[in-house]
């Protein structure tokens, strides 16, 4: 019998050394060897033996599949595997390990051709998890918004799965919704480990060091969450920032938030990183530079950055110039007294001292007296 003509060539490289010099039993272990390190590849799993093959095709839900597990005779397919790899590791490859035996040639070759079959129905098993299966929902146009949504989908991708997914979906983020993968993002980065969250933040940086697309800028602020712009690459920070502070700087709006040839509108998108820019102190002169200009400018601030102009300003020496411009460009810039309405409408989300100044400056206010619910 020449066994190297009947085995893969994977499996006969595995044994070839110890079976070529006539070790024949530990040609068979090596046979094991390479079997397990096929299943731990295949599944993602760790661990060896009994162990792994339960974990592997075992239980309801086995992770890898030789059939559909439909019909009765599907799942006894399913578990006779299970027992028959489960009765050769415990009969024939554990003895070898805890006892001395001397197998012969043709017991050798019976047990790794038969392992070589082993292999076959292991090749063709089935997770019931995939990256591209699993991306497809992410990027399904029936996507239920929301977080509760998303933390199930996440729940379902294997441990050892989840900084793939994230990568495969944050390169294909140009295919589907942002706010959606925000969702699917969010949750995955809260398990995985510091260490993939710095790879991914690399990933990430790399592009922003060099992408000239808006839109790419648009999406990755996006998907990412604010408090981890501070860990992105440095470099890559400042030029983004620059990109997005030349952006507000152009900012123009009408009435009612309308920009005026889609100026500024990715300078949109950073609201809620600008608390975390490198030179936050641009980003206040910047603001307060528009609140002071002309009126369209004006507009472009209140429409699109009133809630964030607290948080920004907090603790600045900037803090009461700020309040008193916005104040002031209610004033001269209010026509038909729609500025006005709008800071009505978001009066009880400013501090304390702002309602403050906001109720003495523009007493004309329509504001109620308690919080509106």
């Amino acid at each position: 019998m020449n066994l190297q003509s009947l085995i893969r060539p994977e499996l006969w490289l595995a044994i070839s050394n110890t079976y070529e010099v006539e070790n024949y039993s530990h040609a068979v272990f090596d046979a094991f060897q390479y079997m397990s390190q096929v299943i731990r590849e295949k599944s993602g799993l760790d661990g060896d033996g009994e162990k792994l093959v339960g974990a592997a095709f075992g239980g309801k839900t086995p992770l890898l599949r030789i059939n559909k597990l439909q019909t009765e005779t599907e799942r006894d397919a399913q578990q006779g595997l299970v027992q028959i790899l489960i009765g050769m590791y415990k009969g024939i490859r554990n003895p070898i390990v805890h006892e001395q035996i001397e197998d012969t040639k043709n017991t050798a070759d019976a047990i790794i051709y038969f392992i070589d079959y082993l292999l076959s129905i292991i090749d063709k098993s089935q997770e019931p998890f995939t990256i591209p299966g699993f991306v497809s929902r992410v990027f399904d146009k029936y996507f239920v918004q929301s977080s509760e949504y998303a933390k199930l989908l996440v729940e379902e991708i294997p441990p050892k799965r989840r900084f793939d997914v994230l990568i495969e979906i944050y390169r294909r983020k140009q295919e589907g919704d942002g706010y959606n993968l925000s969702l699917v993002i969010k949750e995955i980065l809260k398990l995985i480990t510091e260490e993939q969250i710095t790879q991914f933040l690399g990933i990430v940086s790399d592009e922003l060091k060099t992408t000239q697309d808006d839109t790419i800028i648009k999406l990755i602020l996006q998907v990412l969450p604010p408090e981890l712009w501070k860990k992105l690459n440095k470099s890559a920070r400042l030029r983004a920032e620059n990109i997005l502070l030349k952006s507000i700087k152009e900012g123009a709006a009408r009435f009612q938030g309308s920009l005026i040839d889609d100026a500024g509108w990715l300078g949109i998108w950073a609201r809620d990183f600008l608390h975390y820019f490198e030179h936050k102190i641009e980003v206040e002169r910047t603001i307060l530079k528009k609140l002071t200009g002309e009126c369209f400018e004006r507009k472009y601030v209140i429409y699109f950055f009133l809630n964030e102009l607290p948080i920004l300003f907090k603790e600045s020496i900037l803090n009461d110039n700020c309040i008193q411009a916005l104040c002031k460009a209610v004033k001269e810039c209010d026509y038909d007294h729609e500025l006005e309405g709008y800071i009505s409408k978001n009066y009880w989300l400013f501090p304390e001292d702002w309602q403050n100044f906001v109720k003495n400056e523009l007493p004309d206010l329509d504001i109620e007296d308690d919080i509106p619910f």
